[in-house]
């Protein structure tokens, strides 16, 4: 504990630094703030002489960016005229300076249209949008090495990463954001995820956030809306703080997605969530019950991968297909203390139509669970390959 305590005065010490510095605009972005021209040269000129450490301010407009850009300095990249109290950017961003990611030409394979590869860069009260679900990346979409570039932002391993305040919407598939294995001591606070990606058949689903495997990050106070893969994911995660996000769906079947918030592992990354705290996030997948797993720990329905560590609790799930599913721990989780309300029932899975349980802890996660996971009884069953709220190919 007093470790995350000491990441949580670093962050505040950065956040308070970033205001101190003297910030400037840069007037050759003026003439693309309409949105007609490509500024993404413009953005990289203004990038380079922006001093590290220091801050860039980009009036309220929309830049559209043809080309992928890498931020490789340490700076913050924010809307002109925001202070520390000045609100966020609103439900449709259009408070904030935009970034439209609509990237032309040949790609690097597996690149993302943005990608932070420098220690301590922080971007505050931006708008980081994508063409949506009818621009030309509806191929790209279909094709693995080319998934990426239909996502958003990623974050390359760094430290001190920080996102406050933005907005990240209509990606038309693969990830809003993306934190590669490495990164340290990042924090995603107070933005909005969403809507990104189609639920759909077509491999156009997308994730809301994705940490592959980080230490010391801080996920608090986020809202996540009609992220169509899932909403909140972690392939590991020690000393880490996920709290008090909210995670919503609309009606429409399009809007639905896989799982909401998801501890797990993918086959380059350690499921280890030692030290971590999952603690008063409220899910709720709407009336129509948009959402297969609320809360999903381990890998079970997707494909063999290790999950344990740390704790799990006071958490809200409603109106899931499965409000909670524990398949399949292989290392001691605290999951204890969870409220669930309207979730389980008869429905469709890859294993056929079944009658599911609110709450699941598998035959082989029960000898590493310590707690209670919820107020309500559990089921136990194996759930491997049966992947629920899905009548289309697996996600990736």
């Amino acid at each position: 504990m007093r470790a995350l305590h000491l990441i949580f005065l670093l962050a505040g010490a950065l956040l308070a630094s970033s205001w101190a510095t003297p910030a400037r605009a840069c007037s050759a972005l003026a003439r693309f703030a309409d949105g007609r021209l490509d500024a993404s040269q413009a953005l990289v000129d203004c990038l380079q002489l922006t001093p590290v450490g220091g801050r860039l301010e980009l009036p309220p407009g929309l830049y559209r960016l043809h080309r992928p850009l890498t931020i490789a300095r340490s700076v913050t990249i924010a809307t002109a005229g925001t202070v520390p109290n000045s609100p966020g950017c609103g439900q449709s961003g259009s408070r904030c300076a935009t970034l439209l990611l609509d990237p032309r030409g040949p790609t690097k394979p597996r690149g993302m249209a943005i990608e932070v590869v420098a220690d301590r860069v922080m971007l505050d009260r931006l708008t980081i949008r994508g063409v949506g679900l009818s621009g030309r990346l509806r191929g790209a979409c279909a094709k693995p090495e080319q998934r990426p570039i239909g996502g958003g932002l990623r974050v390359v391993g760094v430290a001190g990463f920080m996102m406050r305040r933005s907005v990240l919407r209509d990606f038309t598939c693969y990830t809003a954001l993306e934190v590669t294995p490495g990164a340290r001591d990042l924090r995603i606070e107070k933005n909005l995820f969403g809507p990104n990606g189609d639920h759909r058949p077509g491999k156009m689903w997308t994730d809301g956030l994705t940490i592959h495997d980080a230490v010391g990050a801080i996920v608090l106070d986020n809202r996540f809306v009609d992220n169509t893969d899932v909403q909140l994911v972690l392939g590991g995660c020690r000393n880490c703080r996920v709290e008090r996000n909210r995670l919503r769906h609309s009606g429409a079947f399009a809007n639905a997605a896989f799982a909401e918030l998801m501890l797990h592992a993918w086959p380059n990354t350690s499921g280890n969530f030692t030290g971590t705290m999952v603690a008063d996030n409220h899910i709720d997948c709407g009336s129509q019950r948009r959402c297969g797993y609320g809360i999903m720990i381990g890998s079970a329905p997707w494909y063999p991968g290790p999950a344990g560590g740390g704790i799990v609790t006071r958490n809200v799930v409603r109106n899931a297909l499965m409000a909670i599913n524990i398949d399949a721990l292989t290392a001691p989780m605290e999951i204890r203390g969870n409220k669930v309300r309207a979730s389980g029932g008869r429905h469709r899975s890859d294993c056929g139509v079944r009658d599911w349980p609110a709450v699941n802890v598998s035959p082989g996660s029960a000898k590493l669970l310590r707690g209670d996971p919820s107020d309500v009884t559990e089921g136990t069953v194996d759930t491997r390959g049966c992947l629920l709220a899905r009548d289309m190919v697996m996600s990736d």
